[in-house]
């Protein structure tokens, strides 16, 4: 696709411009449900796959917000902080 912000020419500086590229940038966009690259935004935060036509909540301008790491690195932690209280306990039997 190229530099998108290109249109701007030196206008706005970089920081926005390299913004602009990122939103527009669609290479990494996917459908949760067939893994299909073919999506579009129909409106912020809404995206709908051109291939099975399911339409899921996301980001503004990513279909994935990284939501899901974040959750799931927090319940691992959860179960971490488990681990050592019973690690604790046995060594405060001993």
């Amino acid at each position: 696709m190229g530099n998108p912000s290109k249109r701007f020419g030196a206008r706005y500086g970089n920081r926005i411009r390299k913004n602009v590229d990122e939103a527009e940038d669609r290479t990494e966009e996917r459908c949760i449900e067939c893994e299909s690259t073919d999506v579009e935004r129909t409106t912020a935060g809404v995206w709908e796959c051109n291939e099975c036509g399911v339409k899921f909540a996301g980001g503004a301008y990513k279909s994935e917000t990284g939501a899901k790491e974040m959750m799931t690195k927090a319940l691992n932690t959860g179960l971490e902080v488990e681990e050592l209280e019973e690690a604790k306990e046995q060594i405060g039997d001993e």
